[in-house]
């Protein structure tokens, strides 16, 4: 058993295609096959077997890639802090940022490689619940996500508080209401963002809680899109206020919800993995900036 089997053999059950596995670890397929049988030649016991046209885990399988994948973990957790012995002199950080709240927190950024610009910034953009999982993964160092039930595989840092707006066409219909039920839009069309996104999950279940299901005309994971959608038609879309703040006010209705609907953003990292030098460095200038209200 080498490292290298370990990871062909979890490339191989996380993409459940030997050729999509060859593709993501560029060798041949031949190559995953002789790997996934060398290990089976040494435990003594099939670890895979045809479903249709998936692979499926043998029972003696399913134990090697449980342990596969937390000996690979490990792997990666020892490479990350031999780096880190090189301290702040170099190294990457991967941040994980919502479409809609880039532009709130280019300044961290900015401020993060003034101070250590040898260290490579990566930004990742998704939804937040995409977003959550790649840092439970390792995949993500650290991510600023809205915050919804509180999960104990996180550490969180309030980051900001922002009221969301009923997003409207501005006609006669809406121009002089200050405050609406959101079940006074159930005959609308709702412009909602993509199911990774916590406010579409938000937005539904609240509308499910007034007894009506609302009727989605699109889905999108860009805020513009969605605006351009309510500009143009009669449908509703909901966005914090410094999203609206950015959107035209001589286009739009921005009307606020009686069930108060809030914004909480919250920088994430998870308490199970490592965390680097790079990423405690970027969680300083995270904590310093809200301790001077720049956020």
């Amino acid at each position: 058993m080498t490292m290298k089997e370990l990871q062909y053999f979890v490339t191989l059950i996380l993409s459940n295609s030997f050729t999509k596995a060859s593709e993501q670890l560029y060798v041949t397929q031949p190559t995953i096959s002789k790997a996934l049988k060398s290990l089976e030649n040494t435990y003594g016991q099939a670890l895979i077997y045809r479903n249709g046209r998936d692979i499926a885990l043998t029972d003696a399988g399913q134990i090697v890639f449980e342990y596969a994948q937390s000996i690979l973990f490990q792997q990666q957790e020892l490479e990350v802090r031999l780096n880190d012995l090189q301290q702040l002199k170099s190294g990457k950080i991967t941040l994980g940022i919502p479409p809609m709240v880039g532009h709130l927190y280019t300044h961290l950024i900015q401020r993060f490689s003034l101070l250590h610009p040898d260290i490579e910034v990566s930004i990742v953009e998704s939804g937040s619940r995409k977003l959550e999982a790649a840092v439970l993964e390792g995949e993500i160092d650290i991510s600023i996500t809205m915050l919804s039930e509180p999960n104990p595989k996180f550490n969180t840092w309030a980051m900001g508080s922002y009221p969301i707006f009923a997003v409207l066409p501005k006609t006669e219909q809406w121009q002089h209401i200050e405050k609406l039920d959101i079940a006074d839009l159930q005959s609308l069309t709702f412009y909602l963002y993509s199911p990774e996104f916590i406010l579409s999950e938000v937005i539904t279940n609240m509308c499910l809680t007034r007894g009506f299901t609302p009727k989605i005309g699109v889905r999108s994971s860009q805020w513009d899109f969605l605006a351009a959608m309510v500009k143009s038609g009669l449908g509703v879309s909901f966005m914090p206020e410094p999203i609206c703040n950015r959107l035209n006010p001589n286009d739009y209705c921005f009307i606020q919800v009686e069930q108060n609907i809030r914004w909480e953003l919250a920088a994430i990292w998870s308490n199970e993995h490592y965390v680097s030098r790079a990423s405690k460095a970027m969680l300083d200038v995270i904590r310093s900036s809200k301790k001077q209200g720049s956020l």
